[in-house]
C-alpha cells in the first residue's frame, strides 16, 4: 500500500501531462450607437424611407395629389415638376427600390438570412457606397429646390434628405468604429467616385430633359 502510495505522487511524465485547452476567444462585439448596433439603426431609418417613398411612388403612379402638413407649402408643386423623373424612371420609385436594398442588407447584417451568397465585408460595403449614393442624391436635390423653386417648402423632400443622410453618418461611423480612421482612405476613394457618377448621372438627367422642353 506504501509503494503504491508513492508511485501516485510522483510526477506525471511528459507524455501524461495534458496541454489545457486554449481559451475560445471572445466574440467580436458589433458596432453600435447608444447602445443599439448601427446594422439595426440602418435598418430601422431605411425602413421609415422605404415608408415615404413607398407613398410617393403611389403618388406618382397613380396620380394622386399629395397631402401637404405644411399650410402655403409646394409638395404637390415639386412632386409633380420634371425633377421628380430621372430616365424616365419617377424618383420616389428609385428611392423605393434603394431603401428597400438597404433595409434588407441591413437586416441580413444583423443575422437574418434573406440575401445567401454575401459575406460581412460585401454587405458593409455595399451599404456605405448606397448610403453615399442616397446622400449625394439628396444634397443634388436640395441645391434644385434652393435654386429652381424658391420659396417653396417640401416637407417630404427635407424629411428624405435627413433621412439619406442619417443613413450615411451612421454607416460612416460604423467604418470608422471597426476599421479605423488610418485605413479609411481607399473607401474614401470609392466614395467620392460613387458622388461624383451619380451627380454627373442626375445632371446629364436632367440637362437631357431641359433639351427636349426647349425644343
Amino acid at each position: 500500500r506504501a509503494a503504491r502510495f508513492r508511485c501516485c505522487a510522483q510526477p506525471p511524465s511528459p507524455e501524461q501531462q495534458e496541454t489545457p485547452a486554449p481559451l475560445p476567444s471572445p466574440p467580436e462585439l458589433p458596432s453600435s450607437l447608444w447602445g443599439v448596433s448601427t446594422s439595426a439603426w440602418t435598418a430601422g431609418v431605411a425602413g421609415l424611407g422605404l415608408l415615404e417613398t413607398g407613398y410617393l411612388s403611389y403618388l406618382k403612379l397613380t396620380g394622386s395629389e399629395a397631402f401637404c402638413p405644411v399650410a402655403g407649402g409646394g409638395c404637390g408643386d415639386v412632386l409633380d415638376s420634371d425633377y421628380s423623373v430621372v430616365f424616365g424612371i419617377p424618383l420616389p420609385l428609385v428611392g423605393m427600390v434603394t431603401y428597400g436594398v438597404v433595409t434588407a442588407l441591413s437586416l441580413q447584417e444583423n443575422g437574418e438570412e434573406l440575401l445567401p451568397g454575401l459575406d460581412d465585408l460585401d454587405i458593409r460595403l455595399t451599404l456605405l457606397l448606397l448610403a453615399t449614393s442616397l446622400a449625394t442624391a439628396s444634397a443634388y436635390f436640395l441645391f434644385i429646390l434652393n435654386t429652381k423653386f424658391v420659396g417653396t417648402s417640401c416637407l417630404y423632400c427635407l424629411s428624405s434628405a435627413f433621412i439619406s443622410f442619417t443613413l450615411f453618418f451612421i454607416r460612416l461611423k460604423e467604418l470608422l468604429q471597426d476599421i479605423g480612421l488610418a485605413r479609411i482612405q481607399k473607401f474614401v476613394g470609392l466614395q467620392l467616385a460613387v458622388a461624383v457618377i451619380v451627380a454627373l448621372a442626375l445632371t446629364n438627367s436632367y440637362s437631357s430633359a431641359t433639351t427636349q422642353l426647349k425644343g
